[in-house]
């Protein structure tokens, strides 16, 4: 046998054992990659109320079932906007494998959003933003539930009246649409004027003090409506130094607490649009670990609002809703 053919089936038989051991190993990669623990950052708006607080129990409710890490962090309130950029940038930094997040403003955090989602499969729950980049949005459908409160409102106002808004943050799509859905319905009764709308930029204590400028400016105020937790909470704690009597003023709201399912118990309010939070962080998890297994997600993934009144309070799903236990999963 010749120099020349000895060397060419040395290398022959190279080449053979090396292809022999990539077979063989490709199982365990394959095992390896299935065994990855995911690790999911989820980021809201705040930190401080209790939708937050609910939010995240879903998300850690979905991360047990799955077998992947939570990370949750988020600004301390829902007006630090640079705060949850630079905490989007600390996650991909970190290493995640994906970002669930509830953008503060819809403008304002686009260029992360599209920086983030080139690296990662990106998740938005609660709010949207002025982008495509991301792989799901899962959120209540906050339009209808403006809506809602305002055919609520109409039904309580029959004759008309000056009532008014204290709105959330400029630049927050979810609070933009609740407060667009109720206006479009309380405009088919002429005889409803809204005489106030004022930011109380989602702050329990603003708020009060704006419902309380409002009440003050407006003696004859028929009607309040609050499009999210700390703005009905204010205006809940308004009427309440202004020594209203309940039913005196009517009032819808959105969202759930503690204070404000007794305000509804002893009806100060009157209404209260309910979102379901855990679902929302629950899913949000689901999508971004179904993404990073290439599985097909919903783009979008609206959630249906539900009204709370006295009548209904204490059926299970409403009651579920508007006192959620979250001691399980926090």
């Amino acid at each position: 046998m010749s120099g020349s053919l000895v060397r060419r089936c040395s290398i022959l038989a190279v080449l053979v054992a090396v292809a022999a051991t990539l077979v063989c190993s490709r199982p365990s990669l394959a095992r390896r990659a299935a065994d990855k623990k995911y690790s999911i950052a989820v980021i809201p708006k705040g930190l401080t109320h209790v939708f937050w607080q609910s939010i995240h129990a879903g998300a850690n409710r979905a991360g047990k079932e799955l077998g992947v890490e939570i990370r949750w962090q988020g600004p301390q309130n829902e007006q630090e906007r640079a705060a949850q950029i630079r905490i989007v940038d600390d996650m991909l930094t970190q290493g995640v494998d994906a970002i669930v997040l509830a953008p503060i403003d819809r403008d304002a955090l686009v260029e992360a959003i599209d920086e983030a989602a080139k690296k990662v499969p990106v998740v938005l729950i609660d709010s949207g933003a002025k982008t495509e980049s991301y792989k799901s949005y899962i959120a209540t459908d906050n339009h209808k539930g403006g809506q809602l409160a305002g055919q609520k409102m109409l039904e309580l106002l029959p004759d008309g009246g000056e009532i008014a808004v204290v709105k959330v943050t400029a630049g927050s799509q979810s609070t933009q649409e609740r407060e667009d859905g109720f206006r479009e319905v309380v405009s088919k009764n002429p005889k409803i004027k809204i005489v106030a709308e004022q930011y109380g930029d989602s702050d329990r204590g603003k708020s009060q003090r704006v419902a309380g400028d409002i009440l003050a400016a407006h003696p004859n105020l028929k009607g309040f409506y609050g499009p999210n937790e700390p703005s009905a909470f204010g205006i809940l704690a308004a009427l309440q130094d202004f020594k209203k009597k309940p039913g005196e003023v009517q009032f819808v709201g959105f969202d759930a607490s503690e204070e404000l399912a007794k305000g509804l118990d002893d009806g100060f309010i009157q209404a209260l649009v309910l979102q379901n939070p855990i679902r929302m962080g629950y899913e949000g998890v689901k999508a971004a670990v179904a993404t990073l297994k290439g599985e097909q997600v919903k783009k979008d993934q609206p959630i249906e609002p539900v009204l709370a009144t006295p009548q209904n309070k204490d059926e299970p799903k409403v009651k579920e809703l508007l006192r959620p236990d979250l001691s399980k999963d926090l």
